[in-house]
């Protein structure tokens, strides 16, 4: 998750330096919108791990929460943060070259700054991503500025795919390395703005991810009991995310753009603030139903687990609107203007 386009800086004062005073390239609807439903699929993917609970499997066979979540949400929304991750950092990388004496470290700094948070959300939510994303981003990222211009994008784009294409079976914290590096490449080429201005690569993206997802999710149908713990899993979870960006990308050219827009982009602006939020939100519900000391999960029903999908309906509806209401006042959600002020530092 990264701030990596915002609207326009205000007029500079005389004061300003050329940082402050350079104009900041202007947000693109359609990473907004992926960037909120994704936040949206996160939630309901980590709620049971927020919250404590997991629904006990009755005779070697799953239960039914477990079957659709694993169908529906697991590792569909990782990957999808995971290349807008690297989208964003291939924005900032421009941005920061046109902006800073010293690119990298604001950069670095940056980095620094999402892995200190994600080590403290570690407490709350274990197995979150922002500590994973700020270790392979300086450990795969930040060097890839130190490729010649010409050939970044190529380098990127190859590299990214030869390593997306490896860890697919895998799925997990395996694909980010490949994710960042495709998202980068997909920075580098614009292909973002394109997206914005055409639904033709959507259109296309959809098509081919759906036809890669097809069989695999019929395979995950048919052994429901292995979902989410083979490489078919992985595979549709991934290539199911990529057919969702498509499809998001594509409606954003019909008159759903609208309602996509007023619903989403207030949740994908304050993505970081909302996602750690959830995570605060969610373990002050569950303190007065804390597991036991030495066991894991506290045990409830399918029913229960509906319920709390509810909750997890509602909770979006209440962070789009407060949101919404928070960027009309402020401009950017808290941890985002944090984050920024230590990124840029004066130069903000």
């Amino acid at each position: 998750m990264t701030d990596s386009t915002s609207s326009t800086l205000p007029t500079a004062s005389p004061s300003a330096s050329p940082a402050d005073s350079a104009p900041r390239p202007q947000r693109l609807l359609v990473l907004d919108v992926v960037r909120g439903a994704a936040l949206c699929g996160i939630l309901f993917a980590n709620v049971g791990t927020i919250l404590g609970v997991s629904v006990p499997w009755t005779d070697g066979r799953p239960p039914l929460s477990s079957t659709l979540q694993q169908l529906l949400v697991q590792q569909r929304f990782f990957p999808i943060f995971s290349l807008l991750f690297g989208v964003g950092f291939g924005m900032l990388w421009s941005s920061a070259v046109r902006r800073a004496t010293h690119p990298r470290v604001v950069l670095l700094r940056r980095l620094l700054a999402l892995g200190v948070l994600g080590f403290l959300h570690q407490i709350l939510q274990p197995g979150e991503a922002l500590l994973p994303y700020a270790t392979v981003g300086i450990v795969v990222l930040l060097p890839l500025t130190w490729v010649p211009a010409r050939p970044r994008a190529l380098v990127a784009g190859l590299g990214g795919a030869v390593l997306t294409v490896a860890a697919a079976p895998l799925g997990g914290v395996s694909l980010i390395p490949g994710l960042f590096l495709l998202g980068f490449a997909a920075a580098v080429a614009d292909l973002p703005r394109r997206v914005e201005e055409s639904a033709r690569p959507a259109v296309v993206l959809a098509l081919a991810a759906a036809l890669l997802a097809a069989p695999f999710i019929v395979l995950q149908l048919r052994s429901p009991e292995s979902a989410g713990f083979d490489a078919v899993s992985s595979i549709a979870g991934l290539s199911s995310g990529l057919c969702l960006v498509g499809i998001l990308g594509a409606l954003l050219h019909t008159p759903a753009r609208r309602v996509l827009g007023a619903f989403f982009v207030p949740l994908g602006r304050m993505a970081l603030t909302n996602y750690v939020g959830a995570s605060v939100l969610g373990v002050l519900f569950a303190l007065p139903w804390l597991a036991p000391l030495g066991q894991e999960y506290v045990e409830i029903t399918d029913a229960q687990m509906v319920a709390l999908w509810g909750g997890c309906v509602l909770l979006l509806i209440v962070q789009s609107l407060a949101s919404r209401a928070w960027l009309a006042r402020i401009g950017q959600g808290p941890l985002e203007a944090l984050w920024r002020r230590v990124t840029w530092g004066r130069a903000r």
